[in-house]
């Protein structure tokens, strides 16, 4: 399982470096590396975030968007299969920050799942936490499903191969007895809301970034009835004892329409974390970091999904994975910091 899901990732990130860049620099293959510096003294960042439409790719380029105004940095992010793929990318050189989900770190530490070998900690530096999602399966109103188990013999949406939300769904998937029985598909998130509502596949996976839908499921749900599949909570313990970094939340009428007053949908969660390879220098990530925090209110303007950003910076990342020295400086000045994590070389 290792050596196929490995050759798929192989795959997307010749892919992914073949597609370039968004933002400010157009091309993977001319952009400076880590620490150099362009023309007019300015320090280039390649920055991994995933596939259109998600919650991180959002809170990357928004991020990007104000680091390039506000700092002397120049970032140039470029779009991936997701956490697994930024943390290879990483890991080679190839990139120096992206996002990259709890569970990916748990696994990168490990050398599991995709990984075929455990990841120093050097290459995936936590600098902050930004969002946790809950991931619960979703079909169309009156599908007749009402349950994870009667998905067996269905066809089933995930994210692309190697994002962090497809290997949670793989876990929950595994935990109910159903991975020999659904058709897998990969999909961009408003590639796979277009197949559900098509009829092409029944099931979706949802996201509920910080408690609210992200867009692609906000156009579903203008034109079709959803109902949210509710995990037990046997299942929830056997997902969260197989990955330390998959948590779980719960969704009730309050973040969604479609639960009844009164109900909750327990579902799988997994948080977005900002991490960095430690040859970026301590400047360069703490310009980075305190352009963020500095500049909150601006990026609330931009999108709804840093309204939660004082809670979740610190609260959603992994204990096990230091923070780059950088980023917890500028934690640090802002008062936000939490003793039980570590910071690199310290």
């Amino acid at each position: 399982m290792k050596k196929a899901i490995a050759t798929l990732l192989a795959l997307a990130m010749c892919g992914g470096l073949l597609a370039g860049c968004s933002g400010a620099d157009s091309g993977a293959a001319g952009a400076p590396a880590s620490g150099s510096t362009a023309a007019g003294g300015t320090t280039i960042l390649n920055i991994g975030t995933g596939s259109v439409g998600g919650t991180d790719n959002t809170v990357v380029e928004a991020i990007s968007s104000v680091v390039n105004q506000k700092t002397g940095l120049k970032t140039s992010t470029i779009t991936t299969a997701g956490g697994t793929e930024i943390i290879y990318l990483l890991e080679t050189g190839d990139i120096q920050a992206g996002y990259s989900g709890t569970i990916d770190l748990v696994n990168a530490l490990n050398g599991a799942s995709a990984f075929e070998h455990a990841v120093d900690p050097s290459h995936m530096l936590q600098c902050f936490g930004f969002v946790t999602w809950d991931l619960p399966l979703v079909v169309l109103d009156n599908s007749g499903i009402e349950s994870y188990e009667d998905l067996a013999g269905k066809r089933v949406g995930l994210s692309p191969v190697g994002s962090s939300t497809a290997e949670v769904l793989t876990l929950v998937l595994d935990a109910y007895g159903l991975t020999d029985s659904v058709t897998i598909e990969n999909f961009t998130w408003n590639e796979g809301y277009t197949a559900l509502k098509d009829g092409r596949i029944d099931a979706m996976v949802g996201s509920w970034a910080n408690g609210d839908p992200i867009s692609g499921l906000i156009e579903l749900k203008a034109t079709k009835g959803i109902h949210i599949l509710n995990m037990s909570e046997e299942v929830a313990a056997k997902v969260a004892e197989a990955n330390a970094g998959v948590g779980s939340g719960t969704l009730t009428a309050k973040n969604d329409e479609s639960i009844p007053e009164g109900e909750t949908v327990l579902t799988p969660a997994n948080s977005g974390v900002i991490i960095a390879d430690a040859s970026v220098d301590e400047d360069t990530m703490y310009q980075y970091t305190k352009a963020v925090l500095d500049n909150l209110e601006e990026l609330k303007g931009i999108s709804n999904y840093f309204n939660a950003f004082e809670e979740v910076c610190m609260d959603v990342c992994v204990e096990g994975v230091p923070f780059h020295p950088g980023a917890a400086k500028a934690l640090k000045e802002a008062g936000l910091w939490q003793d039980r994590f570590t910071v690199y070389g310290e």
